[in-house]
């Protein structure tokens, strides 16, 4: 296989990571904005951030987040792909529309 179909199957599986954790995200809490970083600050494969509904308690964000870092420590450990994601709690969103994936 070429470096090139190397890379490209590395994004497609990437994308398919994400897009899966997405859904589970949205398993998890239908109301929440997910909204996928396009910009990798390290050596992350990828960043999701996740703003639940601003009527959400600090202890639910909490619980939220605990299982979502659960999740990526499983695609990190099956995959070796490095899904970071953020939950943010209701003071902390200040998100563009136009990023929102609902």
């Amino acid at each position: 296989m070429s470096a090139i179909n190397e890379s490209t199957d590395s994004a497609l599986d990437i994308d398919r990571q994400v897009t899966n954790f997405s859904i589970f995200i949205k398993e998890l809490c239908p109301e929440a904005n997910v909204v996928i970083e396009p910009h990798l600050y390290e050596t992350e494969d990828a960043n999701i951030f996740v703003y639940p509904p601003p009527d959400w308690s600090d202890e639910e964000c909490y619980a939220l987040e605990d299982k979502l870092s659960q999740k990526s420590i499983d695609i990190l450990l099956e995959t070796g792909y490095q899904v970071l994601m953020a939950v943010f709690g209701p003071s902390d969103n200040p998100i563009h529309p136009e990023q929102v994936r609902k």
